[in-house]
């Protein structure tokens, strides 16, 4: 009995042996299991919460964004927020959320409460806090740690490796473009903080990491803090200056001793929101991208620079572009398109019009403003050149490139009477002075000449009424959006409150109905 032991044990290896080889192990491949600091990863993690938006920024970088199933308010990258909702706050997000969207591990360099990794962990879902980086050596632990934790030990780590050797190699070609430039130029970071005190960002932040790559000498390594010397800052006297919000140039231009400096007289200072330096994965490219085109405008190359999205948006820009309050013209709808893409302006349903109001002329001003451009808030040739550049910051600080179908307009199909009406057909509009179209429309928060036509016709058919004194204006107001509505209502058209063609051309008709 006891000699066929052997021969049992031997079977029974065969067949957990043959068991394994059929049974297709995931980690064949040797990737997994994977420790990255105290956690262990058995498998590949198909569902991960990010909080943090400098990892996101990385993971998204390196090909792994797929693995993200949730991500904080933080996470601020255009390419995420289109397809992955937010959970909320970064320390606080809800936990409810983040279990309901399947993640097995949340990823973050800022703790969260106490509350939130609780119940994380009574639900089995881990919590993994990763350094925020201070330094090249540490970004590129975080790369080799993500790496790990989405790809495994070898393939992941390699991915890592390689990532960031991309990445430095990517700033350190473009710093290299600027090498023609012998003048030494001086630039700074500024921004706020909760006690509006001035501060600044030095190489031994996180931060000013990107400062590295800008062939400048950073100012802020003569303070020994974050908080700024303001005397020192004046005796500095930075080329260039970078500054978190329009509150920070403000503040600098409050201040006699400050006001004068170089980089104030000079018009060199620029809009970099805090959180653009706060990433250190694709968005740490398009921020040095930003301040050397800024710096160095003709010596980077065009790569560097950016392309021209002017016709991605349906526009030219000639040396005879000009565009200001009061004008109407297709191209005005592309430049509200860029405006709204970069966040400068808000539209109702942010919908584009041919109409240059004070709105679009206020978004332009903005962005001149933010950009070193002169501020008129007209938009010309330079401002347009420089609005429709690929390497332009949005508002939140992230590069934003449309597809196709955010730039182009949908066009339904035309109805048959339509056909017969062109643009360049006259209609009767009752000898009311407006002229109609089908390429005019108006809508809230519109100003033309038109709309003082359309209250008074909207007056005489009682959708509307003016107490004594108030006459017509140029402004689509509540008002009068609310009376289009029921004019639309009352003569069975779909109540939108938008002017459109089809809604014009029945208003001014002899078939209008009162309500």
């Amino acid at each position: 009995m006891f000699k066929k032991l052997p021969a049992i044990i031997l079977c029974l290896i065969m067949v957990l042996t043959l068991a394994l080889t059929l049974g297709g192990c995931a980690d064949d491949d040797g990737n997994y299991p994977v420790t990255v600091g105290q956690t262990i990863f058995k498998e590949k993690p198909e569902k991960v919460a990010v909080m943090s938006d400098n990892l996101a920024d990385i993971i998204y970088y390196m090909g792994y964004s797929t693995q993200i199933c949730a991500i904080s308010d933080a996470c601020t990258q255009e390419e995420l927020t289109k397809y992955i909702d937010s959970v909320g706050d970064e320390v606080t997000p809800d936990a409810d959320a983040i279990i309901a969207s399947g993640a097995e591990y949340v990823l973050t360099d800022t703790p969260l409460s106490s509350a939130v990794s609780e119940k994380l962990k009574d639900n089995d879902i881990e919590v993994i806090n990763l350094m925020l980086p201070t330094n090249d050596d540490q970004l590129k632990t975080v790369y080799n740690a993500l790496g790990k934790i989405f790809g495994g030990s070898i393939d992941g780590a390699k991915a890592g490796t390689d990532a960031h050797t991309r990445l430095t190699e990517t700033l350190t070609q473009a710093e290299k473009e600027t090498e023609g430039s012998t003048i030494v130029k001086l630039v700074c970071y500024l921004y706020l903080d909760e006690n509006n005190a001035l501060c600044s960002f030095n190489n031994t932040t996180c931060e000013g990491m990107v400062l590295d790559y800008v062939s400048a000498t950073n100012v802020a390594s003569n303070f020994p803090e974050e908080k700024v010397d303001e005397s020192i800052l004046r005796l500095s006297n930075p080329d260039y200056i970078f500054y978190d919000n329009e509150a920070v140039l403000e503040y600098l231009n409050s201040k006699p001793a400050l006001k004068d400096m170089t980089a104030l007289s000079s018009n060199n200072t620029f809009v970099l929101p805090k959180s653009s330096l706060q990433r250190l994965g694709t968005s740490m490219i398009d921020t040095q991208s930003f301040m050397l085109s800024k710096m160095f405008p003709n010596s980077v190359s065009e790569a560097t620079k950016g392309e021209s999205l002017a016709s991605r948006y349906g526009i030219t820009i000639t040396e005879d572009s000009h565009y200001e309050l009061g004008a109407d013209h297709q191209d005005v709808k592309a430049i509200q398109r860029r405006l709204l893409d970069l966040g400068y302006l808000v539209l109702d349903d942010n919908t584009a019009t041919t109409y240059y109001g004070s709105k679009t002329a206020q978004a332009v001003t903005d962005f001149q403003t933010a950009n070193g451009l002169q501020v008129t808030g007209i938009a010309d040739k330079a401002t347009l050149e420089a609005l429709f550049l690929s390497s332009t910051l949005s508002t939140q600080g992230v590069a934003v490139t449309p597809s196709v179908s955010n730039t182009q307009e949908t066009t339904a199909p035309t109805e048959p009477e339509a056909e017969a009406t062109t643009p360049n057909t006259p209609v009767d509009t009752n000898g009311y002075n407006i002229d109609l179209s089908i390429s005019k429309s108006y809508q809230k928060g519109d100003e033309h000449e038109d709309i003082k036509a359309i209250q008074q016709r909207l007056e005489e058919l009682l959708y509307l009424s003016f107490g004594e004194g108030d006459s017509y204006t140029s402004y689509f107001g509540d008002g009068t959006e609310n009376a289009i509505s029921l004019f639309q209502q009352s003569n069975g058209l779909t109540a939108t409150g938008v002017a459109d063609y089809d809604t014009l051309k029945l208003l001014f008709s002899d078939n209008a109905k009162q309500p």
